[in-house]
């Protein structure tokens, strides 16, 4: 019973979090070159920058950024990577969950979230040779 309370005030603190902007992702570290693409414009991204469904985050020679989710989950992108987020839904009251991530180029560290639990069908990272869904929790995926 403890246990499903705690998971309960987590996904509802999650989901305020979600409503209270328009983002979906919250910039937790970065360091050096990275850049955020959003509506066609490229800018800078700092840390406590949120980020949208849409953009895209590309890191620079010897740069790194840390991303959190609004569902928990965890993505870290290095060097000389390019990646999409072309979908996030989460929205658990309504059991209505996509998450879809495109990496064209570089290396991302991912570790799910509440979509991994609660609908890992739901998530998908296309790379260049095909698609990868998850059964776990985490994974290291790198694109030459």
């Amino acid at each position: 019973m403890k246990q499903w309370i705690t998971m309960l005030l987590v996904t509802f603190l999650l989901t305020t979090a979600s409503f209270a902007s328009n983002g979906i992702a919250i910039v937790k570290q970065v360091r050096g070159d990275v850049t955020v693409k959003h509506d066609g414009e490229v800018s800078r991204i700092n840390q406590g920058d949120e980020l949208n469904e849409g953009d895209t985050l590309i890191t620079g020679k010897d740069s790194h950024v840390g991303v959190i989710f609004h569902d928990g989950s965890i993505l870290s992108l290095k060097e000389n990577s390019f990646l999409k987020v072309k979908n996030f839904v989460f929205q658990p009251i309504e059991q209505k969950f996509n998450f879809k991530l495109s990496l064209k180029k570089g290396t991302a560290l991912f570790e799910s979230g509440k979509i991994g639990t609660l609908a890992p069908e739901n998530f998908s990272l296309e790379v260049p040779a095909g698609t990868i869904g998850i059964r776990g929790t985490k994974f290291l995926v790198e694109v030459k």
